[in-house]
């Protein structure tokens, strides 16, 4: 017969072909060499993916060429056999690989815009089953965005990620457009919304948590510390009126220089657990809970307007005073991020399973908060958005992956900067050392932000041997003589650190990118599907 017969088996070194093809698989290959012959087969090497397997064939094939093979079962051994082209007499004939993907969408009945995708898995020569792209587009099919869904699911392919709705729609959450702080205030709001007879012991706390991220405590305790500073200032009557505001109408202002330097260096440094210390021993009567829900009242009421006009310009004031210190706040914000969005949940379950601390764990993250949420809300709307929050905060997590020697890492985070909350996105991509860590001397780090004026902003930061070469891609006028005024600085900063810099560049972007593109992209090039 006209096919490879059953052909194979297939003996790849030191893996079974099993483990990594099933029955009903269909598997673009290249035929490499004919090994070996026999009056009735030849012995010859098929690369699919990054390896190659050897095949015995009994029909004569090209080498060099492409063709199109089934994957079959049959008495515990894996076979395959060669997919004939429609309406031709020579099945022997190779498929070019849009060929073989209009093959499939007739065979398997799929809509056209699959094409795209059945390219892609064949040119890098994926196995693929039915089954799983039937998956696709009964998931896709539910979209507004189609091309989007196939580009997820194809990146799914791409890592070799479980086929699953979970994944799919995580994956897919973490592209949205809506920036994270604007969704983590929507839910709070629509949780605030519940009548007192359905907001459950397991919502409120997820309400207070969310409150926690979207108004910084250490934010609160910023603007705190600017206010005591201004109580031994000019404006020492609204500054106190302020504070009146924030609940603390009892305290005094004979604290002294040396306390107060105390907490400007406890809140300088993000430790929010001596923060909570020093204000309880100097006023016994703080309590946190109310402090954090009377800053946000009062931010609000900034935000708002509402303010009287000199309270206003003191609050405006000292928003902006924070920038100063934009260097410190992100470093203290991405820290705290792991944690509170719950990026290392299973981690630390795992870690609390073994150290038998487990009924602590699960109360620790925005994360293990929503799961329990989810199982006591009926309302579609905010059903929605908690899910929505589940599937970012798992989408991160599967884009914070290891690829053989180089380890990913994805995040996006709430972050205030002065008067301005805004989403920072950060990939950092970088060889793994024998401790597990990112080797510092050889990195990449993408930042991705929105500001008021620059409007989006990437900072491209490349590292070889501690030699730095930082980008900056924005197409704000006159932005390469603003930079070019801080370079100094930054090259002092960075030779504090043992790095050299040996550029600063403003580019102008190509094309509108959302941040986890960058990852996306990354990810595709090189794509080895080891067999």
């Amino acid at each position: 017969m006209n096919r490879i017969d059953k052909t194979l088996p297939i003996f790849p070194a030191g893996d079974a072909a099993r483990e990594r093809f099933r029955h009903g698989q269909v598997v673009y290959g290249k035929i490499e060499s004919i090994q070996g012959e026999t009056e009735k087969e030849k012995l010859a090497l098929v690369r699919v993916g990054g390896g190659v397997v050897t095949a015995r064939l009994r029909t004569p094939l090209q080498v060099g060429k492409h063709y199109l093979f089934e994957v079959m079962a049959e008495n515990d051994t894996i076979y395959w056999k060669i997919i004939d082209k429609e309406g031709r007499n020579h099945p022997s004939l190779p498929f070019d690989v849009d060929e073989a993907a209009q093959y499939l969408i007739r065979k398997w009945k799929l809509p056209g815009d699959a094409h795209s995708f059945l390219r892609f898995v064949l040119q890098e020569k994926i196995p693929i089953a039915k089954e799983d792209i039937g998956k696709a587009v009964q998931w896709i099919g539910q979209l507004e965005d189609k091309q989007k869904g196939w580009e997820t699911f194809r990146y799914m392919f791409a890592r070799r990620f479980p086929l699953t709705k979970n994944v799919f729609f995580s994956l897919l959450a973490v592209q949205n457009d809506s920036p994270l702080f604007r969704q983590l205030q929507n839910a709070e709001k629509l949780l605030a919304s519940l009548p007192p007879e359905r907001q459950t012991e397991s919502l409120q706390a997820l309400r207070r948590y969310l409150q926690d991220i979207t108004n910084s405590p250490r934010s609160a305790y910023e603007v705190l510390v600017k206010l005591l500073e201004s109580l031994r200032q000019p404006e020492r009557k609204i500054a106190q009126q302020l504070l009146n505001k924030l609940g603390l109408a009892a305290m005094q202002s004979n604290i002294s220089s040396e306390q107060l330097a105390k907490l400007q260096d406890a809140v300088k440094n993000g430790n929010l657990q001596q923060i909570k210390q020093y204000l309880q021993s100097l006023f016994p009567a703080f309590e946190e809970q109310q402090f954090l829900e009377r800053f946000q009242t009062l931010y609000a009421s900034y935000a708002a307007g509402s303010l009287a006009d000199e309270e206003q310009r003191l609050f405006s004031t000292i928003l902006t005073q924070s920038d100063h210190h934009v260097a410190s706040s992100v470093f203290h914000v991405l820290k705290e991020a792991l944690q509170k969005l719950g990026l290392q949940h299973e981690a630390n379950i795992r870690l609390a399973m073994e150290t038998k601390t487990l009924a602590e764990a699960t109360m620790t993250s925005l994360k293990s908060l929503l799961l329990q949420a989810l199982e006591n809300v009926h309302e579609p709307e905010l059903k929605e958005a908690l899910q929505t929050l589940l599937h970012h905060v798992t989408g991160q997590q599967l884009l914070s992956q290891a690829e053989g020697p180089l380890q990913h890492i994805f995040m996006q985070i709430p972050i205030q900067l002065g008067e301005q909350r805004t989403d920072v996105a950060i990939h950092w991509q970088g060889k793994r050392q024998k401790n597990g860590k990112i080797d510092p001397d050889y990195c990449r780090i993408v930042f991705y932000f929105y500001l008021d004026k620059l409007k989006e902003t990437v900072v491209d930061v490349r590292v070889q041997q501690r030699i730095v070469h930082v980008s900056v891609i924005n197409d704000t006028p006159h932005l390469s003589e603003i930079a070019n005024d801080f370079q100094p600085m930054l090259k002092e900063r960075l030779e504090e650190h043992g790095y050299t810099l040996s550029a600063l560049k403003i580019e102008t972007p190509k094309q509108k990118k959302a941040p986890v593109d960058f990852v996306f992209e990354q990810r595709y090039s090189g794509v080895d599907y080891r067999i």
